[in-house]
């Protein structure tokens, strides 16, 4: 997959393309729905798949009032993107060029004259162009125009339930992690270098991984989960801690993941850790031994989600 974080720097001899555009924050099942479709219509046609996309959220420029907070980040969705076979990806940053072009510029100039675009799949409610004044109708209009197809994606929904990233968002700031994954079609995953933490786990007997939280990133709620660490190419039980450690009256939040089997420090290594089901609140303890015995539970917890008792 070829990356372009740059309009300017897209091959200008480009192969003909099938184009999907969104946001794609979080890449749930409903845009998977839209991406998947895209590659088959490239596969079917002969043509190249693209993804259009934002590294940033549009309502920087548009609302920045109410920029929700991302689902993930930018190396998490590339990576995702990558495990998707995509041929290539515009992942640029949404700033007040995007803003001020015209619905039917946006069309000619880019996704025509830039991207080479002879198919589009866009969801239902997709806008774009100043104001975000354009939207599957104006798209609808051009088609013939700028000679290209197009398929429109209807809403994915799950028990009547539209999926959708503000619905994502809703569950994990709940902590309702499992019903976040159904919709997320996959595990809910942060990805981060290990940094240096205070030593209270190692202290305690149960030494962690910390990763710091990413700037505007989702959360989720403060608490105890159920974990999968992935490192190195192993897959590791894990149980970790999001939040506050009010124990130790601390400040900001923090997340501290226990892997089973690794008991030796693990700084500036990459990992991932993929959220799978909530134990218990995060608690402000009255003793260290307190503590203790809800970390044992914890452990306890873990080993039983994954049958290791």
């Amino acid at each position: 997959m070829k990356i372009y974080f740059e309009l300017e720097n897209i091959d200008p001899q480009l192969a003909f393309t099938s184009v999907a555009l969104g946001t794609f924050d979080g890449l749930h099942i409903g845009h998977m729905e839209i991406i998947n479709h895209m590659k088959q219509v490239a596969a079917e046609r002969n043509l190249k798949s693209f993804v259009y996309t934002f590294s940033n959220h549009p309502k920087e420029i548009l609302n920045p009032d109410d920029v929700p907070s991302k689902i993930m980040d930018i190396d998490e969705k590339v990576q995702i993107f990558t495990r998707n076979t995509i041929d290539y990806l515009a992942l640029l940053k949404f700033d007040q060029r995007q803003f001020e072009l015209s619905p039917e510029r946006f069309i000619k100039e880019i996704l025509v004259d830039t991207l080479n675009m002879k198919h589009l799949t866009v969801g239902y409610d997709y806008k774009f162009g100043a104001g975000a004044k354009g939207d599957v109708e104006t798209l609808k209009k051009y088609a013939s125009q700028y000679r290209y197809t197009y398929d429109i994606i209807q809403p994915v929904l799950r028990q009547g339930i539209r999926v959708s990233s503000s619905l994502i968002r809703s569950l994990l700031a709940e902590g309702n992690i499992e019903e976040a994954n159904k919709y997320l079609g996959r595990n809910h995953f942060i990805k981060g270098t290990v940094v240096k933490g205070k030593g209270r786990g190692k202290a305690l007997g149960f030494p962690t991984a910390n990763l710091r939280i990413k700037e505007n990133v989702s959360t989720i709620k403060p608490g105890v989960y159920i974990t999968e660490t992935h490192w190195r190419g192993f897959v590791y039980p894990s149980a970790t801690n999001v939040g506050f450690n009010p124990t130790y009256n601390q400040t900001g939040i923090h997340m501290e993941t226990y892997i089973l089997g690794i008991d030796h420090p693990m700084y500036d290594e990459l990992i991932e850790v993929h959220f799978l089901k909530r134990i218990r609140d995060e608690v402000k303890f009255s003793s260290e031994n307190e503590l203790i015995q809800a970390m044992n539970g914890d452990i306890q917890n873990m080993k039983a989600y994954f049958s290791l008792l």
